[in-house]
């Protein structure tokens, strides 16, 4: 997909679009739904179809609302003039908390998508990096979501520069600490410096997400990123990244950035499995309705505990990242075996 186009662009002419064809589709949705139920019916697919069709109806609805509820927003702060004022940024954390748990009703009901009770200590109050695996559909917004109606915490996240395509996502993330990013090597330097920057500064309610990996982990991009270690004459690295099966070898640059601009801040590690399942939309349709539900796990790691230098931070994200790596395949076990044993009963 191309990058987005200038915000002006996008705020002048993509949003009113998509408004627009939003509007438009849903006016359309009864009957397409109607024609759902049909073809499901006949074809007896768990009302795949059906499911699919209803949810994009909601989530258009979703979406409807989030535009203009940002332009009332905007208005209501004096046309940007006091966006960034406490009570006009409780005001978005507020409305996107709340966007967050009706989408997620709405997800659990029509897809089965459940999110298990996550593992892990008690939560503290204090700054927060967040260093989570990068696999599947929907990735960044479910930290987000999590972070914000489970344990109330304010989100600054790391994430391409194509989820700026969604005027919902572009504009939220352009009022509160975000960060977009692409994957051209030339900028990286760039890059890193405005993590540091996005760090810097957070509060007992503030956490900080990036996703170390880059990319979604397929088994194809980890021979690449394997096979690049290699070409860079990083053989230690490249020797550890094999012995990863279900993750990508994690990148350490931005991820120091971010401890060095918070060197308060405890880290967490957080692992999920079940989205990297679902990246495709042929993916999505087998898995129909899900089944199992997300788990996810968090390790948490006080601040005072965090090592320092290039080749110390490169060993301890490693040795996380194998842990993960280790927990996310335990827990496919698991669903292999429940799998079958379902199959027998």
């Amino acid at each position: 997909m191309r990058s987005p186009p200038p915000r002006l662009v996008r705020r002048l002419v993509l949003a009113p679009f998509v408004v627009v064809l939003s509007l438009v589709l849903i006016a359309l949705s009864p009957v397409v739904l109607v024609g759902a139920v049909v073809v499901d019916v006949v074809s007896r697919s768990a009302w795949r179809l059906s499911r699919l069709t209803a949810f994009a109806a909601v989530y258009l609805i979703h979406e409807v609302v989030a535009i203009l509820a940002l332009l009332v927003l905007w208005i209501a702060s004096g046309f940007g003039l006091w966006m960034h004022a406490g009570w006009m940024e409780a005001a978005h954390y507020g409305f996107v908390r709340r966007w967050f748990r009706s989408l997620y009703l709405a997800a659990g009901a029509l897809l089965g998508l459940r999110i298990a009770g996550v593992e892990g200590p008690a939560p503290e109050p204090g700054p927060l990096l967040v260093f989570g695996r990068h696999g599947g559909i929907g990735n960044s917004l479910m930290y987000a979501g999590v972070l914000l109606t489970r344990y109330g915490r304010r989100p600054r996240i790391v994430m391409l520069d194509l989820l700026q395509w969604d005027p919902v996502v572009d504009v939220l993330c352009h009022r509160m600490p975000s960060l977009f990013i692409d994957h051209d090597p030339s900028r990286s330097d760039g890059h890193v410096d405005a993590i540091a920057r996005l760090a810097s500064g957070m509060g007992d309610l503030d956490a900080f997400v990036i996703f170390p990996e880059g990319h979604d982990f397929t088994p194809s991009l980890r021979e690449r990123a394997i096979a690049h270690l290699r070409k860079k004459g990083r053989l230690p690295e490249a020797e550890l990244a094999e012995n990863l099966t279900n993750v990508l070898p994690p990148r350490h640059r931005g991820a120091q950035a971010a401890m060095r601009a918070a060197p308060n801040a405890d880290v967490a590690f957080v692992a999920h499995t079940v989205l990297e399942d679902v990246g495709t939309f042929t993916d999505v349709w087998r898995r129909l309705p899900l089944k199992e539900p997300i788990q996810a796990c968090y390790w948490r790691v006080e601040a005072d505990e965090l090592p320092h230098g290039d080749e110390a931070v490169i060993d301890w994200l490693f040795q996380w990242w194998e842990r993960i790596d280790t927990w996310i395949a335990e827990r496919k076990d698991d669903e292999t075996l429940a799998h079958d044993r379902r199959g027998r009963s």
